[in-house]
């Protein structure tokens, strides 16, 4: 499917909007922990919701199954973490067919939502060093942009977010390649790639990816769910580099967590939206327990809201029962109500 630029944010705003609105009821609705995976809620919902949504941040993880060619290292592979995070989603971390079984419950999950209609699979480059170089040993997992191409083109559900870092060789030719294969934006996380938005040799990639149209969802503020990371290159001022290239950016996780200079990364990215009409923000991870403030504060920013769309960074687990006794308790019975029974 070709999606355009304008399209996709479009509705992924949708998304946001109705994230906001549903409140502690829409944090479980991608989450499938406690409720029927095989479900289809969008009966439930009102018209205009059922099947209208875009999720533009959702990971695809793997340990190579089936030769997916999706890697982890053995420390995150074997971590608490991703063992825990895998039996939320019924799924064990050694079993044979890994990365095939989470395609299934992810699409699953996708179906029983209900308000969604397409997600954006991203994958994951590894980190590449200044020479140019593939940096295996500092890298923590790695998704190919071939495999989430492949899915997007057997899975209508899934549009394909490719990954490519800006300091291999090859970059401007890969770029070309995943535009060519129909891939919608651009995944980095700078902290984890160790990517330094502001260096000039990422000027060129900038001007490519915008004469391609294709969006950079890019992570913001701080990164806390994947060890030796470079706290320094979240920093949401380094987005004005891209943006002065005419990158359309998303800054995923609107900056939630961390601080330069005494001041939240949240506030500095908040005052470059006047300035810069091709930013947006994504929601996601705004209900995980890290995060949850911010969300607070995002609510009451409505000056923002027309420049968010919706991100679920599933597998990420939500946790909904942080809103209550700050909400409403009729009103957040009874959207969770709704949500997990219709």
């Amino acid at each position: 499917m070709v999606l355009s630029r304008r399209k996709l944010l479009r509705r992924a705003a949708g998304g946001a909007a109705t994230a906001l609105v549903l409140g502690t009821g829409g944090a479980i609705l991608l989450r499938g922990f406690d409720d029927d995976a095989s479900e289809d809620s969008s009966t439930t919902l009102p018209p205009g919701l059922r099947r209208a949504a875009l999720d533009v941040h959702v990971h695809v993880l793997g340990a190579g199954t089936w030769g997916s060619g999706c890697w982890m290292s053995a420390s995150m592979h074997g971590s608490i973490p991703v063992k825990a995070g895998l039996w939320n989603l019924r799924l064990r971390h050694d079993q044979p067919d890994l990365d095939q079984a989470y395609i299934a419950y992810l699409r699953s999950r996708i179906q029983s939502a209900g308000f969604l209609r397409q997600v954006v699979l991203l994958a994951m480059d590894t980190i590449w060093t200044a020479g140019g170089e593939r940096d295996l040993a500092h890298s923590q997992y790695y998704t190919p942009n071939e495999y989430v191409a492949g899915l997007a083109r057997q899975y209508p559900e899934f549009l394909f977010g490719a990954s490519v870092h800006p300091y291999r060789a090859d970059a401007l030719e890969e770029l070309d390649r995943v535009a060519e294969a129909g891939a919608v934006l651009v995944k980095w996380i700078p902290n984890v790639h160790r990517i330094d938005l502001g260096d000039p040799r990422c000027r060129a990639f900038y001007r490519r990816m915008a004469g391609h149209k294709m969006v950079l969802l890019t992570h913001s503020g701080d990164e806390q769910a994947i060890p030796g990371v470079e706290q320094r290159y979240g920093d949401p001022r380094g987005l004005r580099a891209p943006l002065e290239e005419g990158v359309t950016v998303i800054a995923a996780h609107v900056a939630s967590l961390g601080e330069r200079e005494g001041r939240s990364n949240f506030d500095l990215l908040a005052e470059m939206f006047p300035r810069w009409p091709n930013l947006y923000a994504d929601t996601s991870a705004l209900t995980l327990f890290t995060r949850w403030r911010t969300l607070l504060r995002l609510a009451e920013r409505t000056d923002l809201h027309s420049r968010l769309v919706h991100g679920s960074d599933f597998p990420l687990p939500p946790a909904c029962t942080l809103f209550l006794g700050r909400m409403p308790l009729r009103s957040t019975a009874a959207g969770m109500k709704f949500w997990r029974h219709g």
